[in-house]
């Protein structure tokens, strides 16, 4: 339907700008693993995670692997994963 159609672009520049802050973490807290300084996962989930973040963007069918690994081995109160599990919910609703 053609009024559902700017409701639909604010989710996704909404999804798109909240994929940029992600990223922007997750590359800060690679450099600080590698500084000895992480407090989130590791070096190998955090890139995993970037690379599922990018093919989000790229297709709308894709599942990502983070939001199990994070409920499942993260800290409950890592903003990181708050961050990223609230990324998943906003890409579910653009489906």
């Amino acid at each position: 339907m053609v009024y559902n159609e700017p409701r639909r672009l604010n989710k996704t520049l909404n999804f798109i700008n909240e994929v940029e802050k992600a990223k922007i973490k997750l590359e800060c807290e690679m450099k600080a693993h590698k500084l000895g300084q992480g407090k989130d996962g590791t070096i190998s989930q955090l890139e995993n995670f970037y690379k599922d973040i990018e093919l989000m963007i790229e297709s709308k069918s894709h599942i990502p692997s983070y939001p199990r690994v994070i409920t499942d081995t993260w800290d409950f109160n890592s903003e990181l994963g708050i961050q990223l599990l609230d990324l998943y919910e906003l890409y579910k609703k653009l489906g």
